[in-house]
């Protein structure tokens, strides 16, 4: 390729003559330039322009997460990794901890290869279950506290995990599961436990009127249930070793999702995806220093949770602000408290930030890379952020990113050279990315929409006990490379931006990023014996800058149609009691009938249509 032919390729980005020639001689040395192009991402990797010789040519790490970990601080003890509600803890406390609760699993019986069931916010313990999981070879099934009872016990009776750590607060959606034997043993840890003194003491005698009040919340501890402080208690004298050998095939964690169905699934990660997902977002080039502080409030029940908001910034050895309860109105009130270099979240969080009166005069000169994933970025609120930031002294840009829970939460990322507006960025440097044809998984040219699709070492191990599944989503192209197949539609330019245009299923995603399938919906509103049809869609969250909330359609059987406000308070309860709380319906909508397409399938196309006009009107 002529350097005239370069300079056309990079023709609608901004840079000087003198950097395309640094950078045409650099990416010619590199032999990353060897003619004209053939047109398919998966081969010419348009995107290896932006990234430097030495990020090209890292290897990745074949340890296990607390091996990587252990290899980045053992020198910086001393630093601050973990700062909870004031209480500073270093890498030293950080390590002694890790092992102190291996060594308790150890003590209580749990070995190499086990399953045990880990429910809890971003708290120390979270991070220390995580760890200590990784270093003795036990699987994490992270399971959000907030997913119902039914949801909870599925989880846990899926995977047969006998243990159970969940949050003392939701500690009532197992006691049954304990009293039938589905669980050996369980520990109620309190967010308490690793407070400031202080603190501890007062949330603690909040929690003691609180069971005053409510005896369902009360625990009753015995030799099956402990509090976390005897569960360490019991690895204080366990003298065997606990470190195993490093198994690449193993799962450190399994994430819950549902998928490209809508069917909960386990994914299961393991310790050589999540080291690859947290190293490759250094190497976009973003500055990330140790003397750097991180504000982390995605939990480790998700993917984009564990391996980018907790595993990354400890790995850098930045320190790490754990948010166990994020509230996205008071989004502005952290960062102002903070004053975070660094923090991930959802577009949506950025709406809070532009309209809040406590920004307005506010120096963001601190902040850098502000970036967002979960879902692609309203163009308008893109443009709204970026010119917020610079009007702030924010000398970054929205950094924007694209994954899925398969992808252990990421697998594009925003360079500085190529942040176009509605991109979601390009490739990580060991990732490919590749548009197909999904009639027939032929790879289409730049510029063509089609299905994404993703391969490299954030690719999952696939889904717990459902080989079907995998299949479904794993799939092997005819020059042997297996891709995962996201669902999503979009295209790739000629200099390796991404853009998502739609989803190939009905997936509804929140302000704040969680994703809610409306199948799950559903089912739980089908099974009331009243309702004859029910179909859940999509409709705008007027109170956010952008996202989605779900709204239930339903039709009911003759019989039952003069008792409809009798019938939607039942309806009600029933996904209280057996939907997590940021999936229940946001309004429910009795109809005589619903809309059908030409060949009888219900047309929820029409009906989010019909939302979306109402909702224009009210507004």
């Amino acid at each position: 390729m002529e350097l005239k032919d370069y300079r056309t390729q990079l023709a609608n980005l901004d840079i000087n003559e003198q950097k395309l020639r640094d950078l045409y001689l650099r990416n010619l040395a590199l032999g990353k330039i060897q003619g004209p192009s053939t047109g398919y991402a998966s081969i010419d990797k348009p995107w290896l322009q932006w990234y430097s010789e030495e990020s090209i040519n890292t290897t990745l790490p074949e340890m296990t997460c607390f091996d990587y970990l252990y290899q980045c601080n053992s020198k910086f003890l001393n630093n601050c990794a973990l700062n909870y509600f004031g209480r500073k803890i270093s890498f030293k406390e950080l390590f002694d901890n890790i092992n102190a609760t291996a060594k308790a699993l150890k003590a209580i019986g749990i070995k190499e290869n086990d399953i045990i069931t880990v429910s809890l916010p971003n708290i120390p313990e979270a991070a220390y279950l995580f760890y200590a999981c990784s270093k003795i070879g036990v699987t994490a099934n992270m399971v959000d506290p907030r997913t119902s009872e039914d949801g909870i016990k599925k989880y846990i009776e899926e995977v047969d995990s006998k243990l159970v750590i969940i949050i003392d607060s939701y500690f009532y959606k197992i006691k049954d599961l304990i009293a039938n034997k589905t669980i050996d043993k369980a520990i109620a840890v309190s967010p308490a436990d690793s407070l400031p003194l202080n603190l501890h003491f007062a949330y603690k005698a909040k929690t003691y009127i609180e069971t005053l009040k409510d005896s369902n919340k009360k625990i009753e501890f015995n030799q099956k249930v402990s509090n976390w402080v005897d569960f360490i208690e019991k690895g204080k004298n366990y003298e065997e070793d606990i470190k195993t050998d490093y198994d690449v095939n193993r799962a450190v964690v399994i994430e819950h999702t549902g998928g490209t169905t809508g069917n909960p699934k386990g994914v299961k990660l393991s310790n050589k995806n999540i080291n690859a997902v947290a190293l490759q977002s250094v190497l976009t080039g973003i500055d990330m220093q140790r003397k750097h502080t991180w504000l982390d409030i995605m939990p480790t029940f998700i993917a984009y949770g564990v391996g980018m908001g907790l595993h990354l910034p400890l790995t850098i050895g930045m320190e790490t602000i754990l948010i166990p309860q994020f509230d996205a109105k008071k989004f502005d009130k952290l960062i102002l408290k903070h004053k975070p270099v660094h923090m991930v979240g959802v577009p949506s969080y950025w709406g809070t930030i532009i309209n809040s009166k406590k920004m307005r005069k506010q120096d963001l000169s601190f902040m850098i890379a502000p970036t967002v994933g979960g879902d692609a970025m309203n163009i308008n609120l893109e443009k709204e952020a970026n010119k917020f930031l610079m009007e702030h002294n924010c000398s970054s840009k929205i950094t924007k990113g694209y994954g899925m829970t398969e992808v252990t939460g990421g697998v594009v990322g925003t360079l500085d050279q190529s942040n176009q507006i509605g991109s979601v960025g390009s490739p990580f440097v060991k990732s490919t990315v590749a548009i197909f044809n999904p009639e027939n998984n032929e790879e289409l040219h730049y510029n063509q929409q089609g299905e994404v699709c993703m391969t490299g070492p954030n690719i999952m191990l696939g889904y717990f006990d459902n080989e079907e599944a995998t299949k479904d989503i794993l799939k092997v192209h005819s020059d042997g490379t297996v891709w995962i197949h996201s669902g999503d539609i979009g295209y790739m330019t000629e200099d390796g931006n991404l853009f998502i245009v739609d989803r190939l299923k009905r997936m509804i995603i929140r302000y704040d990023g969680f994703k809610v399938f409306p199948s799950i919906i559903e089912s739980v509103i089908s099974s009331h014996e009243a309702v004859d049809l029910c179909t859940v869609v999509g409709i705008k969250d007027l109170e956010h800058s952008q996202g989605k909330l779900p709204k239930a359609h339903i039709v009911l059987k003759d019989q039952f149609k003069n008792e409809e406000e009798k019938i939607i308070n039942e309806i009600k309860i029933l996904c209280k009691e057996q939907l997590p709380e940021y999936v229940q319906p946001y309004d429910y909508q009795i109809r005589e009938e619903l809309p059908l397409t030409s060949i009888g399938k219900i047309d929820y196309r029409t009906l989010e249509a019909e939302d979306e006009h109402i909702k224009i009107m009210k507004k």
